[in-house]
């Protein structure tokens, strides 16, 4: 299998890359919220983003010291400042609403969080998520590799946490890539998992529900 060959077919090239962060830019550019911070997030902030997608993840970044004791509201506040500027807005339900805009042929989700630095200080699942990303570019060096498991697990329907799929959301597969160190490492690894396989802290499995195992 020549990995070489399957990369140069997923990985988007430098004018893709381009158009994309110029799309980014002007949408950042419209989102102007007080109290808070507009920046890229998901694949596209980490580069392990494949080819050819339309999705784009931006993180709206609300004051902690503001915001932590009434984190509800920044959901409506967000909501308020999208239709001033954008026309097709779909609100959607999560742990806590978050919004998705087309514009120009992508589909860009946009997410309210805290701002938070310490994992602890989250109120919400999602106000991680930029710290998602700070732990991903800290291991760069694995993106490629994050595409190719992408691109793998695409190949064989098993991409998505979704409950019909029951398979590996992107995220997830970033951290096997580089808790293995790599593509092939993890394929490897992968080959040899039991029923269930526990990777990490042992202890912490002690806090988890039956459904999280």
């Amino acid at each position: 299998m020549d990995l070489k060959k399957i990369l140069n077919r997923i990985k988007p090239d430098k004018e893709e890359q381009r158009n994309m962060l110029k799309l980014v830019r002007v949408v950042l550019h419209k989102i102007n919220i007080k109290d808070a911070v507009v920046s890229l997030g998901g694949s596209g902030a980490k580069d392990t983003w494949i080819k050819g997608s339309h999705d784009i993840d931006i993180y709206v970044r609300f004051n902690y010291n503001k915001f932590k004791d009434n984190h509800q509201e920044i959901s409506s506040l967000l909501g308020k400042a999208l239709r001033k500027k954008f026309n097709e807005i779909m609100k959607l339900h999560g742990s806590r609403d978050y919004y998705q805009i087309k514009y120009k042929n992508f589909t860009i989700e946009v997410i309210p969080i805290l701002d938070i630095h310490d994992p602890e200080q989250a109120k919400n699942i999602t106000d991680i998520s930029k710290l998602h990303v700070d732990y991903v570019l800290k291991h760069s060096r694995f993106s490629n590799d994050v595409r190719l498991a992408k691109a793998f697990s695409k190949a064989n329907n098993i991409y998505g946490a979704e409950s019909y799929i029951s398979g590996f959301s992107g995220y997830l597969l970033e951290l096997l890539v580089i808790h293995y160190k790599g593509f092939m490492n993890l394929i490897r690894n992968a080959a040899k998992w039991k029923d269930q396989t526990i990777i990490g802290n042992k202890e912490d499995v002690k806090d988890l529900n039956e459904s999280k195992l």
